[in-house]
């Protein structure tokens, strides 16, 4: 007899993840990030989401809260395992978020290539940027 687990779809993102990544992003303000174990879970929920997924929990927020949610989800990449997403990143949803708004600041840039082994943030692939 053969065991058959249940398919259990990801939850979809809504205000708990925008909580968590608030937590977050004040966390990251000091350029470390420290959550713990629930707030871990649902930045992994926002990695794992589809970038439909993540865009409506991106869209209409403001600009600065944007900015805090891209750092934080730049640390968490490389502070808790389970975030790790290369060229999916939502990181690169939010830069061109906040690029197509001229919201994008000038420093976020060189903070992400200081803290971050994710060669693909911020602008993606190539092969994405070709295709967009």
């Amino acid at each position: 007899m053969s065991d058959v687990g249940a398919w259990e779809p990801a939850p979809k993102l809504g205000p708990l993840h925008a909580q968590a990544l608030d937590v977050a992003a004040a966390e990251a303000a000091n350029g470390t990030l420290s959550v713990d174990s629930d707030v871990a879970a649902c930045l992994r929920q926002v990695f794992a989401a589809t970038p439909d997924e993540r865009a409506g929990l991106f869209d209409g927020e403001p600009s600065r809260r944007l900015v805090g949610w891209a750092r934080a989800l730049t640390l968490a990449e490389e502070t808790i395992p389970g975030c790790e997403a290369g060229a999916k990143s939502p990181v690169i949803a939010l830069a061109r978020m906040l690029r197509a708004r001229g919201d994008y600041p000038h420093d976020l840039t060189p903070w992400i290539r200081r803290v971050s082994s994710n060669r693909f943030l911020p602008y993606g692939s190539l092969m994405d940027r070709l295709q967009s």
